[in-house]
């Protein structure tokens, strides 16, 4: 039997790891655990002590999404064991903040809250302002969940804050939900519809379908209370359509509630309960004590509704020891109030009363109206921040002003006082003289290579657009005449479709380059850097470039993992990536092969094109990159190209704050690399509050 050396063993580690995530990106979570747990394992024993941490810690959140909340604390606290020992502040901060995540879900108030304050002390020290708007907004739902709206607002509020002040569009979507949530408890329903919408927007825009489904939850809860159960139903049934897609079950129980509620309101009062059943056995699987409380709620009321009053006090009875437990207010009050009515019922009237007034106990009658009065207080204090903050930039940009203006007018004094030593002083004026009339030379010099370099790109130009334009364009008039004027058969027409369709994109594609660089030239490009996953990009390319590959038999490999992402603007790395592949293609013989490979490293990916076509000796390696059109040659078989492909990749991969760069052999092939940031994806620290 052989025996695996211990790098041989890291490299499966780390093989088993991408797998794992992939597999958990892809929300196939029973495979992500098993190849977490080979990993794991397997770092262990190479003494990979952090990246064991990770895997423990991916493990805690599989288990969390699985509804395994027991298996989920344990992973937890293993990988903070595994963070301490290492001195690993950042992992121990989102460790912290996931593990209070699994005792929010319990309604496990004091340890939740008494973690989260753990990772945000953490995430202070490291100055990490996005994870500490995340942990606020889940303190803020535990103030919520425990009917102190007033605090939930005002955390919530501090949060929107740092969101907005680091243009964090996904946390701001995130505040903006729970903010509709408190608003929509004060029965303000048009301003909570409003944050709804706002919040649903942003979500759409950038896919968060997990965040989508929640917020369509809570705007389906919302028409309900308006009156509009035909729309409430059919925002619903999309949020149900969401989360089943992508295996959500705290999400789909919290929906199910909410449907069951608005078709027990249209009178269907059978299937109201079987799907209110359904959502509290979800519940009960998962561990979530605030979702079994919403569905033995509900239970109690529609077996009040059917007459069943024994198996409702049952419920409300259970509904009461669960509430006491998360110490909910608001269903203490509406399951005494149901039990009170049900004695009532039965004909138990001192019963009755006993339980009405615990629920009256419980209504606190000035309630909302001191909710107005904190949350009007705590908007103004919002709006006068945000008033503050704008008079604050203002008075800095004026201060510099001044500053400047001062340092101007301390300068022409300066060169004032320069000049009259100067006059006083022939011989320095003369020397000066000489100096400047040296250096103007030099300047002078500088400027005639600069203008013989603007006209070989003048040139280059003409040439593109005289020949790879009006070549390809003149032949297309002609053929077009010849049709015209019936000169050529519709079958023979035909037959030329295909290369006249070939040469109509490379000129489409010639007039895109030309734009693009004069662009690059003006210095009018313009990036918006997002994560982008490479895999896709490379795969819409190949279909792409179907054709041309097929002509030349070409075997395009793409060994770049599916779940890697970059941090680029979208549109640039297509135009990177299709140039660096046209030129591939280009350049290769018949039959040959072009590979897309990738190097993770910490911060950074650095990907490969490589071909084994014609390649380039050193001289023509070194002219590729040097900022001026490149002179291009004919592919081997005879596609022209413009030189400024090569020159805009260059230009785009630099504007995303990457580099690029070549090796290559003549007749041995070329291989481009470029390098990217990478796309950090998280853990999932924001907890959003769904009804």
């Amino acid at each position: 039997m052989k025996i695996r050396s211990p790098k041989n063993l890291e490299k499966i580690a780390e093989l088993q790891f991408e797998i794992g995530m992939a597999f958990y990106h892809s929300r196939d979570f029973l495979s992500s655990l098993h190849y977490h747990q080979e990993a794991g394992n397997n770092f262990l024993t190479t003494n990979n002590f952090a990246k064991y941490g990770e895997c423990l810690h991916n493990m805690g959140n599989i288990s969390y999404f699985l509804g395994e909340t027991e298996s989920a604390i344990d992973y937890y606290f293993k990988s903070i064991a595994q963070r301490e020992k290492i001195e690993d502040s950042k992992g121990l901060a989102t460790s912290y903040n996931n593990l209070a995540n699994v005792y929010n879900r319990q309604g496990n108030y004091v340890e939740a809250l008494d973690y989260y304050e753990k990772s945000i002390a953490i995430k202070e020290i490291l100055d990490d302002q996005k994870g500490i708007a995340s942990s606020l907004k889940n303190i803020a739902s535990i103030h919520y969940f425990r009917d102190n709206y007033v605090a939930a607002l005002e955390i919530n509020f501090k949060a929107l804050r740092i969101s907005e002040s680091l243009r964090d569009s996904m946390g701001i979507s995130f505040v903006y939900n729970n903010i509709a949530l408190i608003y929509e408890k004060q029965e303000k329903l048009n301003e909570a519809l409003d944050y709804y919408q706002r919040s649903l927007s942003i979500k759409e825009a950038s896919g968060d379908e997990q965040g989508m489904a929640t917020t369509l939850n809570n705007m389906g809860s919302l028409y309900q209370k308006i009156g509009n159960n035909a729309l409430a139903l059919q925002i619903l049934q999309r949020a149900i359509n969401i989360s089943e897609k992508i295996g959500d079950k705290e999400s789909i129980s919290a929906v199910l509630n909410n449907m069951a509620s608005v078709i027990e309101e249209m009178g269907q009062s059978e299937k109201a309960l079987e799907l209110f059943l359904q959502s509290q056995k979800i519940d009960e699987e998962i561990g979530n004590k605030r979702g079994m409380l919403l569905s033995i709620t509900s239970l109690s009321n529609i077996h009040f509704n059917l007459g069943n009053n024994q198996i409702s006090m049952l419920y409300a009875k259970e509904g009461i020891e669960l509430a006491e437990q998360l110490n909910s207010k608001t269903e203490l009050r509406d399951l005494n109030a149901l039990i009170s009515k049900n004695y009532e019922a039965l004909g138990d009237f001192r019963s009755a009363l006993r339980h009405n007034q615990l629920s009256q106990a419980y209504a606190d009658s000035v309630f909302n109206q001191e909710i107005e009065r904190k949350t009007a207080r705590i908007e103004a204090e919002y709006e006068y921040d945000k008033k503050l903050s704008i008079l604050q930039a203002e008075q800095k940009a004026l201060e510099l002003e001044n500053e400047k203006e001062i340092q101007r007018q301390t300068f022409q004094k300066r060169m004032l006082l320069l000049a009259f030593m100067g006059i006083l002083l022939i011989s320095w004026v003369i020397f000066i003289n000489y100096k400047k009339q040296k250096k103007a030379k030099q300047l002078l010099e500088i400027k005639t290579a600069e203008l013989e370099q603007a006209n070989q790109v003048k040139s280059k130009l003409f040439s593109i657009i005289g020949h790879d334009l009006r070549g390809p364009i003149a032949s297309l008039y002609m053929l077009l005449g010849l049709y015209r004027k019936e000169q050529m058969k519709d079958s023979e027409f035909r037959s030329l479709a295909p290369e006249l369709y070939k040469n109509v994109g490379a000129i489409m594609e010639t007039l895109n380059n030309l734009l693009r660089w004069s662009m690059g030239e003006m210095k009018m490009v313009r990036t918006d850097p997002r994560p982008t996953f490479l895999y896709e990009k490379i795969e819409e390319l190949r279909e792409f470039f179907s054709t041309l590959i097929a002509q030349k038999q070409l075997n395009l490999t793409n060994q770049v993992p599916d779940h890697l992402q970059v941090l680029i603007d979208p549109n640039h790395l297509e135009l990177i990536l299709r140039n660096l592949l046209s030129n591939a293609i280009k350049y290769s013989h018949n039959q040959g092969n072009i590979t897309v490979s990738s190097q993770e490293n910490e911060d950074t990916i650095v990907i490969a094109v490589k071909d084994d076509g014609i390649g380039m000796d050193e001289i023509e390696t070194k002219a590729v990159f040097n900022k001026h059109l490149a002179q291009s040659k004919r592919g081997t078989s005879g596609e022209q190209g413009t030189g400024l492909g090569l020159n805009l990749s260059q230009l785009y991969v630099e504007q995303n704050g990457g580099k690029i760069w070549i090796e290559s052999e003549k007749d041995k092939g070329s291989t481009f690399y470029f390098e990217l940031k990478k796309s950090l994806e998280g853990s999932p620290e924001p907890s959003e509050i769904s009804l």
